[in-house]
């Protein structure tokens, strides 16, 4: 490792130091001018908040991490080409290729360390959320929620109240389809740690099918529903998906479920998530390079491949949950033409 590779990994840090900080202070101001009302109502303001943003922020900077890193990756760049110091290495010989390797090593370095995150640090975190009582505290009050539970359960929740711990007009459809819980109320028993209903049917609706649409008797049940497990936090949360599961436990679940694409799509989104930044930067980076007598240009063809990736990415993983393509290509399509991009960017270079 060279000087120059040292000074082009500290102003890589730099960059991510600062951006991270940067997007955390935006989210934490915006969220604390929206939520103050909720906020002055905690038993103790100061440690409460202070709890919510440590079960909070870490999440919100994870989904972020790909922006983070193409945008600290793009600043460092920015900041070497004003100082001339890639030019000087240029003239002395050096291609922009060798010259930039350690910015780009280290963009690898942060996706390895963001997939370890999510593997090792995100789901103990979003476990204690949910056993939090301001882990999750926002949309304590709503109407028309569905949120799946760790089973795969689909609960369908016309109102709610979790500062009653009241449900209203519930739903329970089982993960294989053929169960459905009716209860028109339940209440959280924060003793027993479960959701109680006085009043409740269970309906089998294989044997509906069976019987070409005539009426099949319902089973009747009072107290804890038969199926689906479900605390207060987790309809905080509004939607319930797989951020709790470590990756390794993804690819197991989908390996037993080939059937649940949203399942797999989930699976390989995590896989590509933390390279999302590197594949960016690549081609970010590529398209600057290309066009050095116009940097203005070149900067906004690198800000619309970054638009370009979000949106491809997001419309494939979508045609992919719907059926139309394998979860496996859905989630790697965007980033499998993002490296070819890059490839043929650099290849010259």
């Amino acid at each position: 490792m060279t000087r120059y590779d040292r000074y082009f990994l500290a102003v890589m840090a730099q960059s991510v130091l600062l951006v991270s900080a940067s997007i955390a202070t935006i989210f934490v101001v915006v969220d604390v001018l929206l939520n103050l009302d909720e906020f002055q109502r905690f038993e103790n303001v100061a440690r409460d908040v202070a709890l919510y943003y440590a079960f909070n922020l870490p999440p919100i900077l994870y989904l972020l991490f790909p922006l983070i890193v193409v945008g600290s990756g793009l600043f460092a760049l920015a900041r070497i080409i004003r100082s001339r110091e890639l030019l000087v290495l240029q003239a002395s010989g050096v291609g922009p290729r060798r010259a930039l390797a350690a910015l780009f090593a280290g963009a690898l370095v942060l996706a390895l360390a963001g997939l370890a995150l999510r593997e090792l640090a995100l789901p103990p975190l979003n476990a204690a959320q949910r056993e939090s009582p301001v882990g999750a505290y926002e949309f304590r009050k709503g109407k028309r929620l569905t949120v799946r539970d760790d089973q795969g359960h689909a609960w369908f929740v016309r109102r709610y109240d979790l500062n009653a711990g009241l449900l209203q007009g519930v739903r329970i459809l089982s993960a294989d389809g053929r169960t459905l819980v009716v209860a028109e109320e339940m209440t959280w028993s924060s003793g027993r740690g479960e959701w109680f209903a006085p009043r409740g049917e269970i309906h089998d609706l294989a044997a509906l099918l069976e019987q070409a649409g005539a009426k099949a008797p319902a089973r009747e049940f009072s107290g804890r529903p038969p199926i689906g497990e479900m605390l207060p936090a987790d309809f905080a949360r509004r939607k319930r998906g797989f951020a709790g599961t470590p990756v390794s436990e993804l690819f197991t679940q989908a390996s037993r479920r080939p059937d649940y694409r949203e399942l797999g799509v989930a699976l390989w989104h995590e896989l590509w998530h933390p390279l999302g930044g590197l594949l960016m930067l690549l081609v970010g980076a590529g398209l600057i390079l290309s066009a050095p007598a116009r940097p203005f240009g070149a900067g906004a063809l690198a800000l619309a491949s970054i638009l370009a990736y979000q949106i491809s990415l997001f419309w494939f993983e979508t045609l992919a949950t719907a059926g139309a393509m394998a979860p496996a290509l859905g989630a790697a399509l965007a980033p499998v033409l993002a490296s070819l991009a890059a490839a043929i960017l650099w290849a010259r270079k």
